[in-house]
């Protein structure tokens, strides 16, 4: 029996990202949808298959050559060579992650020279739901990362079903086939709407006194953090672990920078660091129903952004003995009390396994 611990903590923003920014590192299906309806640019995009596993497998390498065959045969993709993709990642002693920081993933897609690249997770998988029954599971969940910021442009995640092994792989193939042109379809709807936005964003014009000015958490110790006191948090939400993240075993930490509003509301939430699987959303949901008292200066609220860190994976738990009473659960914390002046030394605020 498996149960799910997730921990949260909130981190100083300033500097958590100094060293990273700057790195160079047939009977059921499931598909959650990166794809879009209609291209809005006939351009080709740069598209790198950076890989499935850090140790590769006959499947993953199998759902690998699939995807890039379907890419390949429309024409608004070029794919970038394996040749040239297999040095970038020995130069970079590349480990296989799939859970990077947008900084680690910006530094990757400029030493690869692409407009997207792929990485995620496939394998087949024999499993049973019940006695004396057992079927065939493969899956795979594919990260698509934009290279000029190094955010998460999309996830997908498909999941076949079937009697043996080769005919589930072959039903995430089909698959792949299919979805294919809606993939390019969607990376080309994100390339056009950035391009649109800028001008956008330039046309509009501000009242600065509806401005909100937010303040970094300053370092503990620090002149400017006379006077600072920060956020206090009311109450814990743990995002829930996905079905894709369960299926696949997915461990990963997944941080977001957050604007913690003086009028007790959350404002942007920027992921800085992308797990895949679902998880971004649902650590963006836990997020929005954090309660807090506002940050203030001087005693006067003031809005703040700090990051929030969440580390989800499984933990196995021994089954209880028929004679073991059940555990008293431990009354949790109800704030933040503190911030650390390091950004390696962070408080947990949401430490509990369910």
């Amino acid at each position: 029996m498996k149960r799910v611990c997730i921990l949260a903590a909130l981190m100083i923003p300033s500097l958590a990202w100094l060293s990273e920014a700057n790195s160079t590192v047939g009977p059921t299906s499931v598909a959650h949808s990166l794809v879009a309806s209609a291209p809005l640019s006939e351009s080709q995009l740069r598209i790198a298959i950076v890989g499935f596993a850090a140790k590769p497998t006959a499947d993953s390498r199998a759902v690998e050559a699939a995807l890039i065959e379907a890419l390949a045969r429309d024409a608004r993709a070029a794919l970038v060579d394996a040749s040239m993709i297999e040095p970038v990642l020995k130069a970079l002693a590349y480990d296989g992650s799939i859970n990077m920081s947008t900084g680690q993933a910006r530094g990757l897609a400029s030493a690869i020279g692409c407009d997207f690249f792929v990485v995620g997770k496939a394998e087949t998988l024999t499993r049973s739901e019940g006695e004396k029954e057992s079927h065939e599971e493969a899956y795979a969940g594919m990260i698509f990362v934009d290279a000029r910021d190094g955010s998460l442009a999309g996830f997908d995640f498909i999941s076949e079903r079937a009697s043996t092994r080769e005919a589930a792989l072959n039903g995430i193939v089909r698959l792949l086939g299919a979805r294919a042109a809606g993939y390019i379809d969607r990376l080309i709807q994100l390339r056009a709407s950035a391009l649109i936005s800028p001008s956008k964003a330039s046309s509009t014009t501000r009242d600065s006194s509806t401005i909100d000015f937010i303040e970094d958490i300053p370092d503990e110790g620090s002149a400017h953090s006379i006077g600072f006191k920060p956020p206090q948090f009311l109450n814990r939400v743990k995002p829930e672990y996905t079905r894709e993240a369960e299926l696949a075993d997915i461990t990963a930490t997944l941080e977001a920078r957050v604007v913690f509003r003086s009028n007790g509301e959350i404002g942007e939430i920027q992921i800085t660091r992308w797990a895949g699987f679902g998880l971004e959303e649902s650590a963006e949901r836990a997020i929005h129903q954090l309660k807090f008292k506002p940050a203030t200066r001087d005693g006067r609220p003031v809005s703040a952004r700090a990051v929030v860190r969440y580390n989800f994976r499984h933990v196995d738990e021994p089954a209880q003995k028929a004679d073991e009473p059940a555990k008293r659960p431990v009354k949790p914390e109800r704030d933040f009390a503190n911030f650390s002046s390091q950004s390696t030394a962070v408080r947990s605020a949401n430490s509990g396994c369910a």
